[in-house]
Order: structure tokens, then C-alpha cells, then sequence
């Protein structure tokens, strides 16, 4: 029975921690370049990761596989028919599928069912000490920065103004003016960025990660495993499932998380952060934010 390149990369994180070390950083080197398993030798393998080839082998041994070809075909049918593109080889493949009668109906019942899925991982009771840890973490810092792009960014933003609605000092990194690393000029010592990108991982938040930790601040990263760039500077990782038949990963695992997270934080916070959220709705209301009856009749 033919085995998934997701199905893989499970295997590797879920038994990442009983590796030896030069099984795990054949492992690493797997997580990160599928590409290259795809196109070359199990012998330019093993020289580029820096192993020998009887420790990859072994790698193959401990997820399963009875042969380096199995191994590398899986990456194959990756490279092939889910890899075409970051986004546009998901779309051709969505595309071509709706082509079909009552294909539509198909998509999003499949779409359903992958977010419940979603949410059910990012919450699931194995996940859950790693979510207390980082609302510890946020709580106590002096300031805390969430930095999300591209497709995290909405993720970002919100949890940014649902921690803002009680906490004074929650920043989001913009970039405006390409000016990305500026937003981090203030983090210290003790402070958190909470990072968040998916695979393919955003090279400036993975560097923004990379800054807090020269600064001494901690990271906690919101990501879609263990081994991503991001997850391997960070203090404490939170793993978002993303899977979805769109064109494009699903934004409502990290979401989930992310409100997951706030609502942490709000719950320690205690009564301290309950008055500061009713002075937040008190300047609302003086502003007049929001559309009353009145207004509409």
C-alpha cells in the first residue's frame, strides 16, 4: 500500500524524539528538502544531509519503508501531482476535478471536513500542555509582538486585537515600507514575538524568529509542525493543521489555535484584564464603533 508524503512527514514528528541524533538530522533534512529525496540517490541523500548512508537507511527503516525506492517514489508522486506549485499545482488539480457532475457539492464536503479536522488536531489533549506553556509565556511578558504574513497575517491580526482587547502592550509586525525587521526594534529581554507561517515558511517571519531569539526575547510559534524553520527557533511550538482541498492552506487550523491561545491568556489574566476590557468597550461605545438599532431605522 502506497504511502503519502504527509503520511511521511507524520511519522517523522510524531517519532522524531526516539531518534538517535544522526537519525534525526537525517530526519530534518527529509522534512525540509523533499525535492531532493525525489531527484536523487539514497548516496547524494545521505552526502547532503550530512549522514552517512547507513543512517538514512536506517531513517527509511524507522518510518516504515522496506527500500530507499518506496521511500523516494512517495516523494516522487509529491514532487509530480501535489508540488507543481506552492499554490497554482493545488488549483490546477481543484480545477480540473470540478469539471465533474455534482463535483462542487464533493469539494466543499470535503472542505468541511477537513477544517473539523483541523480544529480537532490543533486542539487535541496531546497539544494542549504546549498551548498553557505559551499563555504563561505571553501573560508574563512586558510586551509581546505577533508577526504573521501573507496568508498568516489575518491570523496574526487577530489574535494581535484579541490580546490588545486586555493587555497593553500587544503589537503587530505591518512592514509597512518593507520596513518588516523595524517593527522588532523594541523586543527585549523577556518579551515574546509570536510568530506564525505554514510551509512554504516565510523567510522574514522565520528571520523575525530568528532576531527575538538574538535579543534574547522568546518565540513562540504557531506552525504546521515540529520541524519547520520556525518551530525549531521558537521556545514553544504550536502545531496548526492546515490541510484543505483550496488552492491554498487552510487559514482556520492556525486561527483556532491562535483564539485558543487567547483565550488562555484572558482566563489567567483574570479579573485584571476583565476591567480592562470593559474600559476598551466603554471607548468603543463612546466612539460610537458600532451600529446600533437606532441606526438602522
Amino acid at each position: 500500500m502506497a504511502v503519502s508524503i504527509q503520511e511521511t512527514w507524520a511519522r517523522i514528528e510524531s517519532r522524531y524524539a526516539d531518534f538517535s541524533p544522526q537519525l534525526q538530522r537525517a530526519a530534518r533534512f527529509v522534512r525540509e528538502h523533499p525535492q531532493e529525496v525525489a531527484l536523487n540517490s539514497l548516496r547524494a541523500v545521505s552526502r547532503e544531509a550530512g549522514v552517512s548512508p547507513t543512517s538514512m537507511t536506517r531513517l527509511l527503516h524507522a518510518l516504515d519503508y522496506e527500500s530507499y525506492d518506496l521511500f523516494q517514489s512517495a516523494h516522487r508522486s509529491w514532487l509530480t501531482h501535489e508540488r507543481t506549485g506552492a499554490f497554482s499545482g493545488r488549483a490546477d488539480k481543484l480545477i480540473s476535478g470540478a469539471k465533474a457532475p455534482g463535483a462542487e457539492d464533493a469539494l466543499l464536503d470535503a472542505m468541511a471536513e477537513a477544517e473539523r479536522a483541523n480544529i480537532a488536531a490543533g486542539l487535541a489533549p496531546e497539544r494542549r500542555e504546549a498551548l498553557k506553556q505559551a499563555a504563561s509565556l505571553v501573560l508574563a511578558a512586558p510586551s509581546v509582538t505577533i508577526a504573521g504574513i501573507r496568508s498568516c497575517f489575518p491570523v496574526a491580526f487577530g489574535l494581535r486585537y484579541a490580546l490588545s482587547l486586555f493587555m497593553s502592550d500587544v503589537r503587530l509586525m505591518m512592514g509597512a515600507g518593507a520596513a518588516l525587521m523595524d517593527d522588532l526594534h523594541h523586543l527585549g529581554e523577556g518579551d515574546v514575538l509570536v510568530a506564525i507561517t505554514v510551509t512554504p515558511c516565510s523567510r522574514e517571519t522565520v528571520e523575525a524568529a530568528r532576531f527575538a531569539r538574538s535579543q534574547k526575547a522568546r518565540v513562540v510559534a504557531i506552525t504546521d509542525g515540529n520541524l519547520t524553520p520556525l518551530a525549531r527557533l521558537a521556545d514553544v511550538t504550536l502545531v496548526a493543521n492546515n490541510d484543505s482541498p483550496a488552492h491554498i492552506a487552510s487559514p482556520i487550523g492556525p486561527n483556532a489555535v491562535a483564539q485558543a491561545l487567547a483565550m488562555l491568556v484572558l482566563a489567567r489574566a483574570g479579573e485584571s484584564a476583565l476591567e480592562a476590557m470593559k474600559g476598551r468597550e466603554a471607548r468603543l461605545a463612546a466612539a460610537s464603533a458600532y451600529v446600533t438599532d437606532e441606526d438602522t431605522q
